[in-house]
């Protein structure tokens, strides 16, 4: 016989047994927002940092953005006014992201640089010169002839000849 178990928090019964969910869930929510508002505190004080890091890698990374966000404005203004003010307010996530575009260009660059220089080198080699000219030549095979069987041959034989 199977048996199966099962697992409730709160009383299922009793009408109040939706509150022990609901006090879970509650409680996963204030850890992922306290979690989250460390991360933000920690980002806002080394994100200037990161900014001068990224600065230092590739300077070009950060143009590039100012310059998305200016086009973006010219073009599409209300996404360009949503991003000015997500530079404004989320300036830690920007500059983090803007740190780890600068160092995934940067490795992309190398990983490119060496391929070109692998591509532009020669390989050693080494020419082998043969000894004998037929050194691979083998007697011929004396294969005897197998004999044929003739057995009575029926409908199902002869669709596999």
């Amino acid at each position: 016989m199977t048996q199966f178990r099962e697992y409730r928090v709160g009383g299922g019964s009793s009408p109040f047994g939706f509150l022990g969910p609901l006090l879970i869930l509650a409680l996963f929510f204030t850890a992922l927002f306290f979690l989250a508002k460390g991360v933000f505190w920690l980002l806002s004080w080394v994100a200037p940092i990161l900014l001068i890091i990224t600065l230092i890698l590739d300077y070009t990374v950060v143009t590039d953005f100012f310059k998305f966000v200016g086009k973006l404005l010219r073009e599409n203004t209300i996404m360009g006014i949503l991003a000015v003010l997500l530079v404004i307010f989320g300036y830690p996530i920007v500059s983090g992201f803007l740190f780890f575009k600068a160092i995934g260009k940067r490795s992309i660059k190398k990983v490119v640089d060496q391929v070109e220089r692998e591509k532009n080198t020669y390989t050693e080699y080494e020419e082998v010169v043969e000894e004998e000219e037929n050194f691979l030549e083998l007697p011929p095979l004396n294969k005897k002839p197998e004999p044929t069987r003739q057995t009575k041959s029926n409908e199902y034989d002869d669709m596999f000849k």
